[in-house]
């Protein structure tokens, strides 16, 4: 390993000059800030990122804590893109991501705890919030940077960034009501999530708003997977509860293509599927999902921008508070409501 009384050695100068000169410092001259650095490329040099991180105070990470388990597929579609975003805004303020998974058998601040504590990044991403989230307590009253992945109740100022997860719902049954339908059901998973409660609200708003029955053997929770979504075919489609469902999961959406099938039955034609920002990589089903979508790559940036501000000590304007439009895709998993003995228009 090549260190810095090497390159001193083979330039004839002192290790404080090249120290340094290593680090722009404006008290040695031009030409030897050259010298010094054609060495280091030239002799392979590499500095010791920890020691300069403890002189520094930083260490120029950003962190962000992903759920994983057996519920779950470590980094899942939507985490994909955002995640993409975030690590090429932060590279563009000389910053990295790391990646830190936490459990689903861990306490809920096992991870973050021990990456706050320890000093391992300079800020964090918090994904997954909660309605009111103790972990958003608890970086607030410690005084840590951080950007919150999704809405939450917890009181603080803090930046938070979340798709329209209610104008996604209540458009999508304004349009299902459009095509005559008037039982619609939802999916959901069983997380706790904040954006589930929101999904959830949303569609029992939009359903009292347009005067349409609110059913709870049609609203439906599942855990993660494609089984979900197969078991619920049953209890949307048994007694003739839905013509319609909106669904938030990719994975849901899948077994509710299988479960359909499995009966004999046609997506868009014995059930209409809706998705709610399902992710972007549901295109394998046929027939195409009819979905709202957002742009998740965008949310990774806007993450970055508002950590890099809180960073800077720029963000005296308030935090970044944003939540990003939703658009319509039409897909052949919607269609007409089939006229039933006793429906009414």
């Amino acid at each position: 390993m090549v260190r810095i009384r090497d390159l001193a050695r083979q330039l004839n100068i002192s290790i404080g000059t090249v120290s340094r000169a290593l680090n722009g410092r404006a008290d040695v001259n031009a030409l030897t800030r050259q010298r010094v650095s054609e060495a280091a490329t030239r002799m392979g040099y590499s500095p010791n990122q920890s020691a300069r991180s403890l002189r520094r105070g930083r260490t120029d990470l950003v962190g962000m804590i992903v759920p994983t388990g057996s519920r779950e597929r470590t980094i899942d579609a939507v985490f994909q893109p955002v995640l993409d975003g975030l690590r090429r805004r932060l590279g563009q303020e000389g910053l990295d991501l790391a990646i830190f998974l936490h459990g689903r058998d861990e306490e809920l601040f096992g991870s973050l705890k021990r990456v706050v504590e320890r000093g391992l990044v300079d800020a964090l991403i918090v994904s997954n919030t909660l309605t009111k989230d103790p972990r958003i307590d608890y970086l607030v009253a410690r005084g840590t940077p951080f950007a919150a992945f999704g809405r939450s109740k917890s009181i603080g100022e803090f930046p938070w960034v979340d798709p329209d997860f209610e104008r996604a719902v209540e458009s999508g049954v304004a349009r299902l009501v459009a095509l005559g339908h008037r039982k619609i059901g939802l999916l959901t998973t069983d997380d706790p999530a904040n954006y589930v409660a929101l999904i959830r609200a949303a569609h029992r708003r939009a359903l009292r708003r347009l005067k349409l029955p609110v059913d709870a053997r049609i609203d439906l929770t599942a855990p993660p997977g494609e089984a979900g979504g197969v078991e619920a075919v049953g209890a949307l489609l048994d007694e003739d509860r839905a013509s319609a469902v909106l669904v938030a999961d990719p994975q849901h959406a899948a077994g509710l293509y299988a479960g359909l099938a499995a009966r004999g039955l046609a997506v868009g034609e014995d059930l209409s599927v809706m998705g709610v920002l399902p992710g972007p990589y549901v295109d394998f089903l046929a027939p195409a999902l009819a979905a709202f979508m957002t742009d998740w790559t965008a949310i990774g940036v806007m993450l970055a921008e508002a950590l890099a501000r809180a960073l800077s000590g720029t963000d005296g304007e308030g935090p970044v508070r944003e939540v990003t439009p939703v658009h319509y895709r039409d897909g052949g998993s919607v269609g007409r409501a089939r006229v039933q003995i006793g429906a009414h228009a």
